[in-house]
C-alpha cells in the first residue's frame, strides 16, 4: 500500500483521509453464499444456469392457443378439451393443438404449441374432461420465457458489490454456491483506563463501564464485522502484554483512551515499544483531535480519545473508514448530503468541526440541527447525522446549506 509521506505531527482532516484512501482490501477467499452476507465480491459472479431453465407459467391456469379463445366471455364461454395437468418441476412432452388446454401450476413448463396462459380465475368450470374459458388471453400473456431472469454465462454481479440479502438471492439463482470475496479483517477493541469496569460487575464506586467499546463493537456488527474485546488498566507491563497479543492475532487493533500526555496515558509509548510506526498523531478535527493511526507488519492500529464524542467521531471518520476499505468497500461512509442548517454554527478557520446533529426531511429538502443535550452520551444516542464545517469555514448562519454525513435513516 502506498501511503502519503508519514508524519507524526498534527495533520488536517483531508490529510488523514488521504491515508485512509491509500488502504486496499485484504486478500480474497472463496466463501459460501450462506456465509457471505455483508462481504464484498472480489470477482464478478457469472451465472452457471439460465433462470428459469424452461419457458414456464407465471400463473396457476391453463395453457391455451390465444386464437381459440379470442371471443371468450362469461356470457359466451369457449369450451376446450383438457389434455392433462403439469406442475412445476415436471417434464411436459405434449404438444398443444387447437381446441385443447393443459392445466398448469405456477412454474410449470409451457407445452409446445401454447401461446398464452389463461389464469384459473378466468375459467368458469372444469367438467367431463373439458374447461370453459370465460375470457381471452393474448399471445405471451402469463408466460415467462427461458432465461428471462438470468442467462447462462451472464455476468450478474460485478466486483465490488456488497452482498445483501437480495444479492444473495441473485447469486443463488445463478447456480453459484460459493463466491470470491475479500477476507474480513480480524478486529480487536481494547478499552484502557483503571476507571473502567466490565459490564455487570458489582461495585461501581469510582468506576464506569466501557461505553465506547460497546458502541464501536455495535457499529462493526452493523457492517457484518465481529471483534474481540478487552479491558486493561493503567499498567504499562499489562498493557504491553495485552496489546502485543492483540496485534499478533489481529488485522486491526482499536484502542480507546490514553492518547494524551498525562502520567497515565501509556498507550502511545507502549505501541512505540511494540514497533508500531505511526502514520500520524493528532488530527485537526473537533471533537476527536487525539486520534492516532499506525501500522505494524501490514496491520493497522488506531488509538482513539477516551471522551465519548471524541471517540465516536474519530472512530466513524478514521478507524471505521479504514476498516471498510480493508473489506473492499469503496463507498464513502458516512454518506454525504447537503442540508439547511437550522441555527447558527461557529467553526474554526484552521480546523474541521464535526457536530453531532439531528437531520430530517422537510418536504423535499433536508434540514439539520445540532443536538444540544448536555449529556455527552445522549448527544451521541440522539444524533442521526454529523454536520461538517471544513477548515476555512468559521461561521454558518441559520438557513445556510452545509455538508452533513448521514449515520441513520432520516425521519420524514
Amino acid at each position: 500500500m502506498n501511503y502519503p509521506a508519514i508524519t507524526v505531527t498534527m495533520i488536517s482532516f483531508k490529510e488523514a483521509l488521504d491515508f485512509i484512501q491509500a488502504i486496499g482490501p485484504l486478500p480474497e477467499e472463496q466463501t459460501l453464499v450462506a456465509d457471505a452476507l455483508s462481504r464484498v465480491l472480489s470477482r464478478p459472479v457469472v451465472s452457471r444456469v439460465s433462470a428459469p431453465s424452461v419457458t414456464s407459467s407465471l400463473k396457476d391456469g391453463y395453457a391455451v392457443i390465444s386464437d381459440d379463445i379470442k371471443q371468450a366471455s362469461r356470457m359466451k364461454p369457449v369450451w376446450l378439451d383438457l389434455k392433462g395437468t403439469v406442475t412445476a418441476g415436471d417434464h411436459c412432452g405434449q404438444r398443444l393443438e387447437h381446441g385443447q388446454a393443459i392445466k398448469l401450476m405456477t412454474g410449470a413448463p409451457v407445452p409446445a404449441g401454447a401461446t398464452a396462459i389463461l389464469p384459473q380465475e378466468l375459467t368458469l368450470v372444469e367438467k367431463d374432461g373439458r374447461v370453459a374459458a370465460a375470457a381471452d388471453s393474448e399471445k405471451g400473456r402469463n408466460i415467462l420465457a427461458k432465461g428471462a431472469d438470468i442467462i447462462e454465462g451472464e455476468v450478474v454481479l460485478e466486483e465490488g458489490t456488497v452482498i445483501n440479502p437480495a444479492v444473495s438471492g441473485l447469486i443463488s439463482a445463478s447456480g453459484n454456491q460459493k463466491v470470491w470475496t475479500y477476507r474480513l479483517p480480524r478486529i480487536s477493541v481494547l478499552a484502557t483506563g483503571s476507571e473502567l469496569a466490565e459490564e455487570g460487575t458489582g461495585s461501581m464506586q469510582g468506576k464506569i463501564f466501557p461505553s465506547n467499546r460497546a458502541t464501536i463493537a455495535s457499529w462493526l456488527k452493523e457492517f457484518g464485522l465481529e471483534c474481540k474485546t478487552a479491558l486493561c488498566g493503567d499498567d504499562a507491563h499489562e498493557l504491553h502484554r495485552i496489546l502485543g497479543s492483540l496485534v499478533d492475532s489481529s488485522d486491526v487493533v482499536i484502542t480507546s483512551g490514553g492518547v494524551l500526555d498525562g502520567e497515565k496515558d501509556l498507550v502511545i509509548s507502549v505501541m512505540e515499544k511494540l514497533g508500531v510506526e505511526f502514520l500520524f498523531k493528532r488530527c485537526r478535527i473537533g471533537p476527536g483531535k487525539g486520534v492516532c493511526m499506525g501500522t505494524k507488519d501490514g496491520k493497522f492500529l488506531f488509538n482513539l480519545p477516551g471522551g465519548p464524542p471524541s471517540n465516536y467521531v474519530a472512530f466513524l471518520f478514521i478507524a471505521l473508514a479504514a476498516i471498510l476499505r480493508l473489506t473492499g468497500r469503496s463507498q464513502t461512509f458516512p454518506p454525504r448530503a447537503r442540508a439547511t442548517i437550522t441555527s447558527e454554527l461557529k467553526g474554526r478557520s484552521d480546523w474541521t468541526q464535526l457536530i453531532l446533529a439531528k437531520a430530517s426531511w422537510q418536504g423535499l429538502s433536508m434540514t439539520a440541527a445540532p443536538v444540544l443535550e448536555t449529556s455527552r452520551l445522549k448527544r451521541i444516542c440522539f444524533a442521526n447525522s454529523i454536520i461538517v464545517l471544513p477548515e476555512g469555514v468559521s461561521r454558518v448562519s441559520r438557513g445556510d446549506s452545509a455538508e452533513i454525513r448521514i449515520l441513520f435513516p432520516l425521519e420524514m
